[in-house]
């Protein structure tokens, strides 16, 4: 533990669940019956996609993008997923479904079906200089992208015990974090891989055997511009190597820096070194086909405790992320019932984690959640890619994609739950109108937290 740690830990956690601003990020793409990309158009409820800030397409017209508004708790920030959700099934064409995994559906052989989402002719410009140098088919992935960050008033109180600076302060504790998960993310890789197989005319020359996550390895997945990464021994370094890089043309945009980790500020890049980092945008997680929303909240609570544990324990040092990134290469493509290699360094850390439930005298379900990891790093068979491995027929997990995506839909259509429908009248709502129109009307209704109902799992 260093100096901040002692004086978080002096301070205490008496109100841990609203300690983190959340903000969730759902990449899906639109599928139709037969399992390849949908050929319906953007569904007209959801408005003018250029302008709805919280649902939208991403880089492709069939991939559709929910971004919540910024939450204070992990509860809220599924309230209003599960809500958006909901409002997005609603606007799907008939027989069209949402595909439940990260790398993408059958694809023809020609890929002729992919097309660029409806965006500004500057962006435009963009998603045809991203395929130009990369090619189209490395934006198909999608996956969940988890904004967080501790609370302003938090960070706060920590400066002021150690006084000094709160944006010097808040910045390291965020620096902490991302170096953080940056190192660990193979845990997330092996927890939640949900990616052990592809389909049809996606990838060529794939491993002999299903893996845990060919979207978390760099020989298979993740993004535009994999090959830069980026230096998170501060602040100012980190904006300095990418405005380089753009300058060098090495990368085209902030935007195109697909890394596990993200250092963020809503103004950009340069806001970095003004007003300092807002959040940390996590990037490595795939989409979790057991459950409608694609994440569930244990999921998000393990995030909240290793943020927790980053700011209290020594800063790792930034200089040894290459081999994290190899240690992750190396657990995302182990077979899905192998022991892993980093099991033993999984143990040690979740050990670590208990130890500072019981000092911060966090709740009793961080206690479960972290007791939960460690069975799944004993018995691979309990992990998402070990889940699926059975589903698999033929090299391919079509049949239990399809599956799952109409029991999706099919529930939607018969839950009662409250969409919005306004989108083509006021393509950007306030969240104000919004919170009023959805999200309040839909916590008061009498069902369970659809984020949290397995089908077919």
């Amino acid at each position: 533990m260093d100096d901040l740690g002692k004086y978080i830990l002096q301070l205490g956690v008496s109100n841990f669940a609203q300690g983190f601003t959340w903000g969730l990020e759902v990449e899906r793409h639109r599928i139709g019956a037969d399992g390849y990309l949908s050929a319906a158009p953007y569904p007209p409820m959801l408005g003018q996609q250029r302008a709805n800030p919280y649902i939208k397409n991403d880089y492709f017209n069939t991939q559709s993008e929910i971004i919540t508004p910024v939450a204070n708790s992990i509860g809220t920030a599924s309230h209003y997923l599960a809500a958006l959700d909901y409002t997005l099934r609603s606007a799907l064409a008939a027989d069209e479904y949402l595909w439940p995994f990260s790398l993408p559906p059958c694809l023809t052989a020609t890929h002729s079906e992919l097309g660029y989402a409806d965006v500004g002719p500057e962006k435009m410009a963009y998603y045809e200089e991203l395929g130009r140098r990369y090619g189209m088919e490395e934006g198909l992935p999608s996956g969940i992208h988890v904004n967080l960050a501790p609370n302003k008033k938090w960070t706060s109180a920590i400066a002021k015990a150690a006084r000094r600076d709160t944006r010097q302060v808040r910045d390291e504790l965020l620096l902490k974090q991302a170096i953080g998960f940056m190192q660990y993310r193979w845990l997330f890789t092996y927890l939640q891989g949900a990616s052990p197989v592809a389909e049809a005319n996606y990838l060529t020359d794939l491993p002999a055997q299903p893996v845990r996550s060919l979207r978390n390895s760099r020989q298979y997945g993740y993004g535009f511009a994999s090959h830069f990464k980026g230096d998170y021994t501060s602040v100012a370094a980190y904006v300095e190597k990418m405005q380089a890089a753009i300058t060098a043309d090495e990368l085209i945009a902030e935007s195109a820096f697909h890394e596990a980790v993200r250092l963020r500020h809503p103004a950009g890049l340069t806001a970095l070194t003004t007003h300092g980092i807002s959040h940390i945008e996590l990037r490595m997680l795939d989409l979790d086909p057991t459950v409608t929303t694609g994440i569930r909240s244990d999921t998000l609570l393990l995030v909240q405790l290793l943020a927790f544990y980053f700011m209290v324990a020594p800063k790792l040092a930034a200089t040894e992320l290459t081999v994290a990134t190899q240690q992750n290469d190396q657990v995302a493509l182990e077979h899905p019932l192998t022991t892993s290699s980093q099991q033993q360094a999984g143990l040690y850390l979740l050990a670590q984690l208990q130890e500072l439930v019981i000092t911060a005298e966090l709740p009793p379900i961080y206690r479960s959640v972290v007791a939960q990891a460690a069975e799944k790093l004993c018995r691979p068979q309990l992990t998402l890619a070990g889940r699926l491995l059975p589903r698999i027929q033929q090299d391919s997990l079509l049949a239990y994609g399809l599956q799952q995506a109409r029991n999706f839909q099919l529930r939607a259509q018969l839950n009662s739950s409250p969409v919005y429908r306004d989108f083509q009248n006021e393509p950007r709502p306030s969240l104000k109108k919004l919170q009023q129109a959805l999200f309040d009307q839909y916590q008061g209704l009498p069902h369970s937290n659809p984020q949290e109902q397995s089908v077919v799992s």
